[in-house]
C-alpha cells in the first residue's frame, strides 16, 4: 500500500489512502509501508480535506515571509537615502491590472538614461569643456532620475550642475564618476527588490517606509 510523507519543520503528515495521520513522530521507512493497524502510536487522525488547509497555511506563511523581505529591503533603500517619496507614489499607482508598472518605469529609465550618460562622457572628453552643454544634458538626466525617486543620483546631478556653473572641470569629472557609481548601485539593488516584489504582488508592495 503506497503511503506519502509530507514534512514541514517538526510536523509530520502521514497519508494512507483517504486517511491522514499527523503528529510530531519520527517515522521510519517501515512505518511508511506498514498497514494502517501498525500505525505508530500517538498519531492523530485527521480528515483528508485538512491537507488543503495545511497547504494554504504554509503557503501563507511563505508569502508573509516574502512580504517581510520586500518591506525590509525597501526600508533599507530609504534608510540609505537611495530613494525618495516619488518611488512610493509610483508604487501606489500599481495594481492588479499593471502588476509590474514600477519595474517597467525603472527599466525605461535605465534604458533611456544610458544615452544621456554616453553624451556626458563624450562631452567631458573635450577640451575645453562646454559647460553649458554639460549643464543642459545633466538637467535632462536629473529630471529622469527624479521621476523614479533616485535620490542620491539626483543629488549628484545637482552637484554636477553647480560645478558647471562655477566652471570647475575637475569638480564636474569627479561628481560625474560618483553619479555613475550611485546610478549603477541603485540599478543592482532595484533588480533584487523587483525580483522579490514579483513574488508578493502589487498590493503587498504598498508598504510606506518609516
Amino acid at each position: 500500500m503506497d503511503s506519502i510523507l509530507v514534512a514541514y519543520e517538526m510536523t509530520l503528515i502521514y497519508v494512507t489512502e483517504s486517511i491522514i495521520f499527523c503528529g510530531s513522530y519520527s517515522l521510519h521507512t517501515e512505518h511508511l509501508l506498514a498497514p494502517i493497524n501498525k500505525t505508530p502510536p500517538s498519531i492523530l487522525c485527521i480528515h483528508t480535506n485538512t491537507i488543503l488547509s495545511l497547504s494554504s497555511h504554509f503557503l501563507k506563511m511563505d508569502r508573509n515571509h516574502s512580504r517581510r523581505q520586500v518591506n525590509a529591503m525597501k526600508q533599507s533603500l530609504f534608510d540609505q537615502g537611495l530613494l525618495d517619496e516619488q518611488f512610493i507614489q509610483l508604487e501606489e499607482l500599481q495594481d492588479d491590472a499593471n502588476p509590474n508598472f514600477v519595474e517597467e518605469i525603472v527599466t525605461l529609465y535605465y534604458r533611456d538614461s544610458s544615452r544621456l550618460i554616453s553624451n556626458l562622457e563624450h562631452t567631458l572628453e573635450r577640451n575645453p569643456l562646454d559647460f553649458n552643454k554639460l549643464d543642459t544634458i545633466m538637467h535632462q538626466f536629473k529630471g529622469s532620475s527624479s521621476s523614479i525617486g533616485a535620490k542620491k543620483v539626483k543629488a549628484e546631478c545637482t552637484l554636477f550642475r553647480e560645478y558647471c556653473r562655477a566652471g570647475n572641470a575637475e569638480g564636474c569629472r569627479r561628481s560625474f564618476q560618483q553619479m555613475k557609481k550611485e546610478y549603477a548601485g541603485l540599478k543592482k539593488k532595484l533588480e533584487t527588490y523587483f525580483q522579490l516584489a514579483r513574488q508578493v504582488g502589487p498590493l503587498e508592495t504598498a508598504f510606506r517606509p518609516k
